[in-house]
């Protein structure tokens, strides 16, 4: 499975959930133990283009540096996180 469809797997998964909150980030760990899954407000990713958008939320691609400083990305290669950014109601 390529990154890009992995991605598109779990933001099907996170869509299918009748709640968005930390028991599914739980959940989402432990399915998926090789990406960091971070929950945040839409308004907290400032005028950043999500990677993928779902009815309810946005995924964001999180890169650590070298620093262990995080950042969005727009490459999946790049990444080793997933931040999911709840929209507005």
């Amino acid at each position: 499975m390529t990154l890009e469809h992995e991605i598109e797997t779990i933001g099907s998964r996170i869509a299918q959930e009748s709640a968005i909150d930390e028991a599914l980030l739980s959940r989402m760990r432990a399915a998926y133990p090789q990406w960091r899954f971070t929950l945040c407000s839409e308004d907290d990713t400032g005028e950043r283009e999500p990677y993928l958008s779902f009815n309810g939320f946005d995924l964001h691609l999180v890169r650590l540096s070298t620093t262990g400083c995080a950042s969005l990305t727009p490459w999946p290669e790049q990444c080793s996180g997933i931040l999911i950014a709840l929209h507005s109601a």
